[in-house]
């Protein structure tokens, strides 16, 4: 495995855990971040590029509106989209298409048409999961009042007019077949002259993966840490630390610089592949021949490389690649010119 902590340093200034950054004065340093976030799109609702965060109220206010025109098919999305914990939402699902079989298949029992809002399974599996209620509505469950041994409670019940087999075997359909509403990451590109190249730049707090908990144990390790790291250790032992250091982030930017100093940069997941690199350059090029992508330290990535993850290939949480023609005489012009409309001038 290549050396390319060297060249990570030359990069950027990351510091040794998200407690470096003063987050009260994030807006004082953003002209010294690499990029001002983590930002994702999503085509299927709109050309937006947001943070993940609002994406998600985004997503969550986008299916709610359609529950007035079908809400069927928008209580699927959201639960399926506005829940976080798969395991429960399979349970969910699991058990609303239990209930709406057991209609189907025994039309006459009336104990398969009344859901006890009080039930264990109802509360435990169905209940807390957004969008479940609304499904319910959908398929002709209404909320009654039944005498409950000495008192009264809800029920949802199933009201044949309000529904019939044919919808509910689109619902059941639905539901089992319906996907989440994904965000694609945004490569949040970047053209950069030469100077900006050469201003020493921080990361956002986006890029982090730990966790408020984890930053005190971090903190509470780091001299454990330096004194182990002061120990003779074997080259397996010190690639296990580094990749350990490396799981501290979740994106990295890449930086692809061409012959005429112009950079490139995009941002990438950690555990996306190489080949979204090579596919990334690819499609900023104003002509597409073969090129080479290096380090640095002159270490070329060939075809074997494009299933490797950039986390397996250590290009995190930053690094520079060196974009070489595989043809000396192919043109001199590299990135399209709508890219080179966004140079920035800082």
């Amino acid at each position: 495995m290549f050396n390319i902590a060297q060249m990570r340093k030359e990069l950027l200034d990351v510091p040794e855990s998200k407690t470096d950054f003063d987050l009260s004065k994030t807006k004082d340093i953003s002209p010294l971040l690499a990029v001002q976030g983590v930002f994702y799109k999503c085509p299927l609702i709109g050309p937006d590029i947001l943070t993940k965060q609002e994406w998600k109220i985004k997503i969550k206010e986008y299916l709610y509106e359609g529950l007035s025109e079908e809400r069927g098919l928008a209580s699927c999305l959201i639960i399926h989209s506005c829940n976080k914990n798969r395991e429960k939402i399979e349970q969910c699902v699991s058990t609303l298409i239990t209930y709406l079989q057991n209609i189907i298949d025994n039309p006459s029992e009336v104990k398969y048409q009344k859901i006890r809002l009080s039930n264990r399974i109802y509360e435990e599996k169905v209940s807390k999961l957004e969008g479940a209620h609304d499904f319910l509505l959908a398929a002709g469950f209404e909320i009654k009042k039944f005498p409950f041994k000495d008192t009264e409670e809800e029920y949802l019940v199933f009201n044949p007019e309000k529904s019939d087999v044919e919808n509910l075997l689109v619902l059941i359909d639905a539901l089992r077949n319906a996907e989440p509403i994904n965000i694609e990451l945004d490569r949040n590109v970047q053209i950069l002259s030469p100077s900006q190249a050469a201003v020493r730049i921080q990361l956002p707090n986006d890029f982090f993966a730990l966790t408020p908990e984890e930053i005190k144990r971090e903190q509470l390790s780091r001299a454990e840490r330096l004194e182990s790291s002061m120990q003779l250790r074997t080259k397996a032992m010190r690639e296990k630390v580094e990749l350990r250091e490396l799981k501290k982030y979740r994106y990295a930017v890449i930086r692809i610089r061409f012959p005429d100093g112009i950079l490139l940069q995009g941002t990438f997941g950690v555990y996306e592949k190489f080949i979204a690199v090579r596919e990334f350059v690819m499609e900023s090029l104003e002509n597409p021949d073969g090129f080479i992508l290096k380090t640095a330290l002159g270490q070329q990535f060939n075809d074997e490389d494009n299933e490797a993850s950039l986390i397996d290939l250590r290009l995190v949480p930053a690094v520079m690649l060196i974009f070489e023609w595989e043809n000396e005489s192919s043109s001199q012009i590299f990135l399209k010119s709508d890219l080179m409309a966004y140079l920035q001038n800082l």
